[in-house]
């Protein structure tokens, strides 16, 4: 769970890093100053359009944040139960329904007695990522639903991750441009939800240390 930690803090400290950049948009007139190979000055001014660019580049930066985080803590759980050289017998009724549903996903008639005999040989198990769908639809109600899914705590509240994910999927997918995005919040309202997401992952992550440390995963 350290390295999951770690790499939460590093992706934190690029959106830190960015949103102090950006605040400065609220502080009067902006401009970018470069002074060329030869000495001369470049300056170049944040006009309107431009900062409602860089206010829509902190959804994607917000978003990529959840999603990293939440996809590294599941790979970290399942590394938890595949150190500890677990058969079916000694999950949860969480974790085995989990690896059933990835047994069966793809699974032919031919292919049933294998799965059973592992069942019933007691064969040590094993878990892929994929098996829980993060990509591209990641808000609090999802990671409440993974929570059960695993039977570790839920993290409270987390209602504003629903408008990260929804502005970042309008961006990714064409729906409106930035501009368009960047229009409708204040670098306030951005900042605030970038505290309300921080306060959320960090919850999600301490439930999730603790049900490694309790090896909630085992019967």
């Amino acid at each position: 769970m350290t390295n999951t930690k770690n790499e939460y803090q590093n992706r934190l400290s690029e959106v830190e890093l960015y949103f102090d950049v950006f605040t400065l948009l609220d502080k009067g007139d902006c401009r970018i100053i470069c002074t060329g190979i030869v000495g001369e000055s470049i300056e170049r001014k944040i006009d309107d359009r431009l900062s409602k660019i860089l206010k829509a580049n902190g959804f994607l930066l917000l978003y990529n944040l959840i999603e990293a985080t939440i996809r590294n803590s599941i790979t970290t759980i399942f590394d938890s139960v595949h150190s500890k050289n677990l058969t079916f017998k000694d999950l949860t009724d969480n974790l085995q329904k989990l690896w059933i549903r990835q047994e069966i996903k793809n699974i032919n008639h031919k292919d049933i007695f294998f799965l059973s005999k592992k069942i019933l040989e007691n064969e040590l198990l094993q878990f892929k990522a994929e098996c829980i769908n993060t990509s591209g639809n990641i808000d609090a109600q999802k990671i409440r639903d993974i929570a059960q899914k695993f039977g570790y705590q839920e993290a409270r509240d987390g209602r504003d991750l629903v408008t990260i994910k929804e502005k970042r999927n309008k961006l990714a997918h064409g729906v409106y441009t930035f501009s368009e995005i960047g229009q409708d919040c204040t670098v306030q309202e951005l900042i605030n939800l970038k505290e309300k997401t921080k306060c959320f992952l960090e919850e999600v992550l301490n439930n999730i240390e603790k049900y490694i440390n309790d090896e909630g995963f085992k019967v």
